[in-house]
C-alpha cells in the first residue's frame, strides 16, 4: 500500500510540474524557482529559506545567485547584522511570484475539480495529518 500512495503522489506533482513548466520555462525559471521565489517572499535569510524549503543549502544559494542574475531578488546586507545578506524580491520577482503560484492552482484546480466539495475538505484533512510535524509518533 505504502509504494501504490508514494507513486500516486509522485505522479500527481510530477503532472503538476510538466503542466506548469513551460509557462515557467518562458520566464525563463526553472520549476523549483517558484517555490524559492514564495519562500523569499516570506523568510529573507538564505539559513530560513534552506529551512523552509528543505533544499541543500549549496542549492539554494546557486538558485539565490540565478534569481538575482535575473532581476528577480536583490540581496543586501542585514541592518541589524551585518555579517548577513537578505534577499528580498523585486518588482517583477513579485509578478514572476504571483504568476508561478496561479500557474501551480489552475493545474491543482483542475484536478481537485474531479472531487465534490466534501472530498476536497477530506483530502487536505487526510493531508495535514500525513504533513504535521508532531512529537506523537505516526501510526504504523
Amino acid at each position: 500500500m505504502d509504494w501504490s500512495v508514494l507513486t500516486r503522489m509522485w505522479k500527481l506533482m510530477r503532472d503538476l510540474r510538466l503542466e506548469v513548466s513551460p509557462a515557467l520555462e518562458n520566464m525563463g525559471l526553472a520549476h523549483n524557482d517558484s517555490w524559492l521565489l514564495g519562500a523569499v517572499d516570506e523568510h529573507h535569510y538564505p539559513t530560513e529559506i534552506v529551512n523552509i524549503t528543505k533544499f541543500p543549502a549549496p542549492t539554494v544559494s546557486q538558485m539565490l545567485k540565478r534569481l538575482e542574475a535575473l532581476g528577480l531578488v536583490e540581496r543586501s546586507l542585514d541592518k541589524s547584522d551585518l555579517r548577513r545578506y537578505r534577499f528580498d524580491l523585486t518588482e517583477k520577482g513579485r509578478q514572476a511570484n504571483e504568476i508561478g503560484r496561479q500557474l501551480m492552482e489552475k493545474a491543482a484546480h483542475k484536478r481537485l475539480s474531479r472531487l465534490k466539495p466534501k472530498e476536497q475538505q477530506e483530502l487536505i484533512r487526510l493531508l495535514d495529518l500525513m504533513v504535521q510535524e508532531s512529537a506523537a509518533p505516526l501510526k504504523e
